[in-house]
């Protein structure tokens, strides 16, 4: 059984910083936009080649433009990154291939939003994710958005019309002053929109960001978490309710048949993030872009962070801009595997954590999944021993189900999943 394969590239700009983001993405001009495309360009061949092998071109099933913004780039630039991709990799006839395109920033109107969505389509792009955070004008503009409501089901419109049938919304909760009606109040309009997927967070305080600085001086207090973890569950129920499959802690895809799961269904949604799902299974992904980090053949590696370096690595020295790279360990893999696994709802199973746990013996384990001599249950806790207890404390107290084919958090767990998945670290 090959591996899954993508390919995600950071877009580090946008129009302005957010009151909360801490995600390596900055204002730019015009000239610097131009000039890291074409580093970037050159980025992709060199990473493409290196993945490669015997001079073929590596396969992917999915390709994830993010941000920062990506959208704040014109139509050309956008075009330049799809064909170097298209050049360097074999993309998949199925692939996913998603941009991520936030309110604001698509156009100045109707006309513009349009020639833009529709210029997308033409490049191959066939998802939609758009940072939309709130449908409540004064919470948008706390949080330092720079569209309205009013501005997200124009741009949801005007996608659907372009052509664009799989769409993912995103929504912030636990926004200060915001109480659990709000947030449910939000939620519902985001539903009422359609969008095939909903990603669905509450509110982190990261360092030195503007919001950050607020509650250092007391002007400013975080939600409790009790408020948080109620809210929480409320949302993930309204949204389950509308016919979205809740399959990650923070993601719900919609069935085409809405109403059809259930919490003892095993029908997966279509509209499950499939790049995504590549960083929760172990699959390879090939990062580009300023300190972008990926993951390819059992090696971990983050690019340069600072964008004069990251410009001068490749565009003067033609290398790439890795800062730092990590060959995974056998327990790192299964441990990874574990971590991640159990943000899914199925969770992780035996066979998945073995076929990671032997991921660096060979590029399939195809020897690995053909085997039936070996008892995996008895592998995985062999190198899981000192958890064991504890984790069945956990079973005990109601936060997890361990069965005879692995490990999954119920809705309590969930709640305290860092504390569950730490034991496996």
């Amino acid at each position: 059984m090959s591996r899954k394969r993508g390919v995600y590239i950071h877009i580090p700009f946008c129009v302005k910083k957010c009151n909360y983001c801490a995600f390596l993405s900055f204002p730019a001009g015009q000239d610097l936009k131009s000039n890291y495309v074409g580093a970037l360009v050159k980025e992709i061949g060199l990473r493409a080649r290196i993945a490669g092998c015997n001079n073929v071109k590596p396969e992917i099933d999915t390709i994830y433009i993010g941000g920062g913004t990506p959208s704040v780039l014109d139509a050309p630039q956008m075009r330049d990154i799809m064909a170097a991709i298209e050049k360097s990799f074999e993309i998949k006839p199925d692939a996913e291939i998603t941009i991520e395109a936030n309110p604001g920033t698509l156009g100045a109107d109707d006309c513009e939003i349009s020639s833009k969505l529709a210029a997308y389509k033409e490049m191959g792009f066939n998802r939609l994710s758009m940072g939309v955070q709130s449908m409540d004008d004064e919470r948008l503009k706390f949080l330092g958005r720079i569209h309205s409501a009013e501005e997200v089901e124009r741009d949801v419109k005007l996608a659907r019309e372009a052509g664009f049938d799989n769409i993912n919304l995103d929504l912030i909760f636990s926004v200060p002053g915001e109480s659990t009606e709000d947030a449910l109040s939000d939620a519902k309009k985001i539903i009422a929109l359609g969008p095939e997927h909903i990603s669905c967070y509450s509110l982190q305080i990261e360092e030195e960001t503007p919001l950050a600085e607020q509650v250092e001086k007391g002007i400013l207090t975080e939600v409790p978490d009790e408020e948080d973890r109620e809210t929480y569950h409320k949302v993930c129920a309204l949204i389950k309710d509308a016919g979205y499959e809740h399959y990650e802690i923070s993601n719900f895809a919609k069935s085409q048949d809405a109403g059809a799961f259930s919490e003892s269904t095993k029908d997966k949604s279509p509209y499950r993030s499939r790049h995504n799902s590549l960083y929760w299974d172990m699959s390879d992904y090939i990062a580009c872009g300023l300190g972008a980090s990926g993951f390819i053949n059992g090696l971990r590696y983050k690019n340069i962070s600072d964008i004069d370096e990251y410009m001068h690595s490749i565009t003067d020295n033609n290398t790439l801009p890795t800062k730092e790279e990590y060959e995974n360990l056998p327990f790192d893999n299964i441990s990874e595997a574990v971590f991640t696994g159990l943000r899914r709802r199925e969770g992780i199973t035996y066979e998945e954590a073995c076929l990671a746990y032997a991921r660096n013996d060979s590029e399939d384990n195809s020897t690995l999944s053909a085997d039936t001599s070996y008892d995996e249950r008895k592998i995985f806790w062999d190198v899981f021993a000192d958890a064991k207890e504890e984790a069945a404390e956990f079973v005990r107290q109601g936060f997890l189900i361990i069965d005879e084919k692995g490990l999954r958090l119920t809705e309590l767990g969930i709640d305290i999943s860092n504390q569950i998945m730490a034991l496996f670290v």
